[in-house]
């Protein structure tokens, strides 16, 4: 193929947070070469969420970060001087891609738009993971999970019938997940396309059209009927009845698909006859309230109804590792770690490395992959434009 390089995929890594960390994560996972550019007056923010700042170096401490950023090298680079912006050009110069998902505009004044980007290296594929897109009058909108809820049409469907919207929150933040996933894969695509042909480009890949896509069909059907859809909670309109119902101990998901299923059960909790979902779900709580979850599951399931335990990080925490396949995985240490969304045979992804400290790599990628001589290096540190500590 034409341009192929000899080296490993290389990844300039500017992203934050989940929507571009966890992107270039992915990649990294895939043994891509990931370097994760930071600086100390400019931290991923996930360094400094769910942390104790008593520790010696609490920065380097926080597992969200840890989760969303091994298997990556980092530098510190403040991209705000201008020795730096020259630095990371010319990393850009022996890369094949850039992530970022900074504010619309950011990179345009840092000096590292896609146009600046592209003279330094014209097979460069920029990935710009943003809340609204590139273009549009939303373009510069602030946001976040909660906002890509709201914007999407995903918090309008999402609640219990005659309840509010719900948003996914910030444990979950549905959208920064999903567009790591979609943006990992179209940025493999491109680079296919650059070896192929030597020519980079620009990806735009906004979360609120990606999460808006991810429920279209409700969109269109509630565009065609003339109404806004209602919420259903635990509910299904091709359900006779499901929801969840509190054991002693915990809580059971239920699913009955049909009336004939709900008679089933009745007579396996001897609840009589049962007419009517409002009748089964009185009869289930009632009988499910006396016994364990695990009694309940195991009465539910031998009378032929789909039922599970619902569990909670205690229970998670409890369940053998190897019972979650690839979602959970071992770092370097024998610690727990994030796992991988899809599993690869023969070549299997793991987490080879631990996420790296503020600036861990700083003096083996200025060498190593710019050349600099320890003159050079030193005067950076001399210039603050490599500081590893935000004290």
């Amino acid at each position: 193929m034409k341009g192929t390089p000899t080296r490993p995929l290389r990844v300039v890594d500017l992203g934050i947070i989940t929507a571009g960390a966890s992107t270039s994560a992915i990649i990294a996972d895939l043994g891509a070469d990931v370097i994760k550019v930071e600086s100390a007056s400019y931290m991923d923010p996930f360094r400094q969420w769910d942390i104790a700042r008593g520790k010696p170096r609490w920065w380097d401490d926080s597992a969200l970060y840890k989760f969303t950023n091994r298997n990556k090298r980092c530098v510190s680079i403040d991209l705000k001087l201008k020795a730096g912006q020259e630095a990371v050009l010319d990393l850009v110069r022996q890369a094949d891609v850039v992530v970022e998902n900074f504010r619309r505009g950011v990179m345009q004044k840092l000096g590292l738009g896609y146009d600046a980007l592209r003279a330094a290296n014209p097979r460069i594929v920029l990935a710009s993971v943003s809340s609204q897109g590139e273009d549009g009058p939303e373009r510069d909108a602030v946001s976040f999970g909660s906002t890509l809820d709201a914007t999407s049409g995903l918090a309008w469907l999402t609640g219990y019938r005659g309840g509010a919207p719900t948003i996914s929150g910030r444990d979950v933040n549905y959208p920064d997940q999903v567009v790591s996933v979609f943006a990992a894969g179209m940025i493999l695509a491109a680079v296919r396309h650059a070896r192929e042909t030597g020519e980079g480009g620009h990806l735009d890949l906004p979360q609120r059209e990606l999460a808006s896509f991810l429920i279209g069909e409700e969109i269109l059907a509630a565009a065609h009927a003339g109404r806004d859809p209602a919420r259903e909670g635990n509910a299904s309109a091709d359900i006779f009845w499901q929801d969840c119902v509190k054991a002693r101990d915990g809580w059971v998901a239920v699913t009955l698909p049909a009336a004939e299923d709900a008679r089933r059960v009745a007579a396996a909790i001897d609840a009589g006859l049962v007419s009517s979902p409002d009748a089964i779900a009185k009869a289930l709580a009632h009988w499910a309230g006396e016994r364990s979850a695990d009694d309940a599951v195991l009465t539910l399931l031998a009378a032929g109804v789909p039922a599970a335990r619902v569990r909670d990080a205690q229970g998670f925490a409890a369940a053998p590792f190897e019972e979650f396949g690839w979602a959970l995985a071992r770092d370097p240490e024998g610690g727990i770690a994030k796992g991988f969304p899809f599993q690869r045979r023969g070549r299997p992804l793991a987490v080879r490395g631990c996420a790296p400290a503020l600036g861990e790599h700083t003096r083996d990628v200025l060498a190593g992959v710019l050349g600099m001589d320890e003159a050079e290096i030193e005067r950076l540190e001399r210039e603050g434009v490599t500081a590893v500590s935000p004290d």
